[in-house]
């Protein structure tokens, strides 16, 4: 009798909503999950005989945005997954969706998508030191989003800092997210 090894985890993940703790959670727990899998069926085939080659993540993003503390929690796993995670943009992937997009290890979007870029947006309420306090937090979740950025993509501290010069939201075609490196190919 043939041995019958696991059926490995389901590798289609969806993040078509917000950007919070649900969304961010399901996703991270998945991918965590795949990789726990993965080294339990490698380490069987092995021990069999067999070679295993596990499939990639792909995560199918049409998302607004939302939270970056969530959003970066979310890069962090990415980046650390030893199973490939790829980033196919269904629709829009913009602010934090934007981030998860360009985090993909090959990165995908139909012709129709739309990426947008911005800063950071902040509400600092409450007593003057309090406020004073959210701003240096604002300006260090900057930076992190700026590196992220510009290592991930071709676009350049220069073309940032017109963004935030003209204080807009930066949108970009499938064309263009593919001259400025947002995306590896267009399908």
């Amino acid at each position: 009798m043939a041995l019958q090894l696991p059926i490995p985890k389901e590798r289609t993940l969806y993040l078509a909503q917000q950007v919070d703790q649900s969304s961010i959670n399901s996703l991270t727990k998945s991918i965590i999950e795949i990789n726990q899998d993965d080294v339990y069926i490698s380490k069987l085939s092995s021990i069999h005989g067999f070679e295993y080659k596990p499939e990639p993540i792909e995560i199918y993003i049409d998302s607004y945005g939302g939270y970056v503390y969530q959003c970066l929690g979310l890069l962090s796993i990415i980046q650390k997954s030893k199973v490939p995670v790829n980033t196919i943009v269904t629709g829009c992937a913009m602010s934090c969706g934007f981030l998860i997009a360009i985090s993909g290890h090959k990165r995908y979007c139909f012709d129709g998508s739309t990426f947008m870029y911005h800063q950071v947006s902040s509400g600092a309420i409450g007593k003057i030191k309090d406020m004073e306090e959210d701003v240096i937090e604002t300006k260090r979740l900057q930076k992190i989003i700026e590196d992220h950025t510009l290592s991930r993509t071709k676009i350049s501290a220069k073309d940032l800092e017109k963004c935030y010069n003209e204080k807009r939201d930066w949108y970009m075609t499938a064309k263009q997210a593919l001259r400025y490196g947002v995306v590896d190919q267009v399908v």
